[in-house]
């Protein structure tokens, strides 16, 4: 299974670290308009939400609603100057959707509500809560919201009446408009050949008459809806909250767009920023900020963030250490947030799951419904040829990682417990990789699937496209693992007890650990 985001229980504080003075605002916060909210979309017989999980919340004592969420946006641009934002359109109206999921008892909220930038790779909606299980445990509360035209247009494919009033329309006079917008900079996809290929193949993610940098003020302005009273009309009766942005891959570089050119933007009554952290997931890098702008450079230092007055926290794969390897920054603490990088060695893009574990039913719609909202399935296919001889797919569990890196984020912003901190992987002098003697990275943020392994990882296999995001995985020889393990007892002794070092530094969950001890086997005939 793959998962992408998570929680982990903290008990130690860190030392002291070095802090950073965070300026004053560098844009100036504005009176925005708050946004309007429908009222909850009907479900009925025929017309039911898109991603929706209805029988599992209510089972958990949940309640899940589906709004639409409308208001005025414009769209951005870089003004060169530090991190200066823009209005090169608009405003304009636009009307997106979220969907809530919240305890049917609003005495149980347990103070955080996590808002999910849902993904949009595969050109449906994808992404569900950190860990819906503890989530439901504390009485949290999550939101998902529809961040991109392509998405948007998959939903009215999906259910045209249920969802007709969504509108991304571009601000912009048609002749400001460019031809072939898009909100992925060339070399994420694999290069300006393969955006061409797929535009020939009549696979599009952005057209002229919408605008996806409407996106920024959609985030900043749910966020402010959230710490106002006015939540009351999805929230009601749920006392004020700590709001984390979240989000895997694409999401994420939306996240560190977002908190490089918008955090400052938006602000409540107090002055006080409207997200109280973010959590980056396989995305340590920045997307365009409108569909026609351009691109920002891995090697550009605007790649690297300002530490924020919240909470960042960005934990990358091994597989994007191509573009990490340029835009990694060391980790900055300001007064009351900062910013802290982790890079899982070993781990490929999609984040597995302990083995044995329940598939994450939430993440997906089922195939059916993405089928008919026009996912583009068939283009999350990599080349055979692009896997070693005598490889499989890298399947690195590190999932139990994510969900640490989650509550280290809410422990942070709520009890000020700093999270830990890791070494970034080693690089040699050419930006490469540096391996052991068993081909797996040295450094990084390090798990039992990596210090007691049983196989060599490898995170990616080319820089961009679907070979940026797919690594490979080498089993070891029976000879090779009867030299490293006397038999299956020492496997699980030396396996425990790396878990049980990730436990007490506050890696992981302590469910987790015990998951992953329970689930080592070692593989010798």
């Amino acid at each position: 299974m793959r998962i992408s985001v998570g929680l982990a229980l903290a008990a130690i504080v860190l030392a002291q670290s070095p802090q950073v003075t965070f300026a004053k605002p560098r844009v100036t916060a504005e009176a925005v308009a708050l946004p309007t909210v429908s009222a909850a979309v009907p479900v009925t017989a025929t017309s039911r939400p898109f991603l929706g999980a209805a029988a599992t919340m209510a089972k958990a004592g949940y309640i899940e609603e589906e709004f639409f969420l409308s208001g005025s946006a414009n769209a951005y641009d870089w003004t060169g100057k530090a991190r200066g934002v823009k209005v090169v359109a608009g405003p304009g109206k636009y009307v997106t959707r979220i969907l809530v999921r919240r305890p049917s008892d609003p005495k149980r909220f347990g103070g955080n509500v996590e808002v999910t930038v849902l993904n949009a790779s595969l050109n449906v909606d994808l992404g569900g809560p950190t860990d819906f299980a503890r989530m439901a445990k504390q009485g949290d509360v999550w939101i998902g919201i529809t961040t991109k035209a392509v998405t948007a247009n998959a939903l009215k494919k999906f259910d045209a009446a249920r969802y007709a009033p969504l509108d991304w329309s571009n601000p912009a006079p048609p002749d400001g408009r460019c031809a072939n917008p898009t909100m992925i900079p060339p070399y994420m996809a694999g290069g300006k050949e393969v955006i061409e290929a797929m535009a020939k193949a009549g696979i599009k993610n952005s057209w002229p008459e919408y605008e996806d940098g409407l996106v920024w003020d959609m985030l900043g302005q749910l966020g402010m809806l959230l710490k106002s009273e006015a939540r009351d009309g999805i929230l009601p009766g749920f006392a004020k909250p700590h709001v984390f942005m979240t989000g895997f891959s694409q999401s994420a570089i939306y996240i560190r767009t977002f908190v490089a050119g918008f955090h400052d933007r938006f602000r409540d009554r107090d002055g006080k920023p409207v997200y109280d952290g973010y959590l980056a997931i396989v995305g340590p890098a920045m997307i365009r900020i409108n569909q026609c702008a351009k691109d920002i450079e891995l090697e550009d230092r605007f790649q690297k963030l300002t530490p924020p007055d919240v909470p960042f926290i960005s934990i990358s794969s091994e597989g994007e250490m191509w573009q990490a390897r340029h835009t990694r920054q060391p980790d900055a603490f300001t007064r009351r947030g900062g910013i802290v990088s982790y890079e899982v060695a070993g781990s490929s893009h999609s984040a597995a799951d302990i083995p044995g574990k329940p598939m994450d039913t939430l993440m997906f719609a089922p195939i059916p419904d993405m089928m008919k909202a026009g996912a583009q399935l068939g283009g999350a296919a990599v080349s055979p040829n692009l896997i070693p001889l005598g490889a499989k797919p890298n399947d690195f569990t590190w999932a139990p990682l994510v969900r640490g890196a989650y509550q280290n984020l809410t422990l942070w912003a709520r009890a000020g417990i700093k999270p830990p901190r890791a070494p970034g992987i080693k690089l040699d002098a050419k930006l490469e990789i540096v391996r052991d003697v068993n081909g797996n990275a040295v450094g990084g943020l390090r798990s039992p699937y990596i210090d007691v392994p049983v196989a060599s990882h490898t995170g990616y296999l080319t820089a961009g496209g679907m070979g940026g995001v797919t690594g490979a995985k080498t089993a070891f020889t029976a000879e090779k693992l009867k030299i490293l393990y006397r038999d299956q007892s020492d496997y699980a002794a030396k396996f425990g007890a790396a878990t049980d070092r990730l436990l007490a530094e506050r890696w992981i969950l302590p469910e987790d650990a015990d998951a992953m001890k329970a689930a080592a086997k070692l593989p010798i005939p």
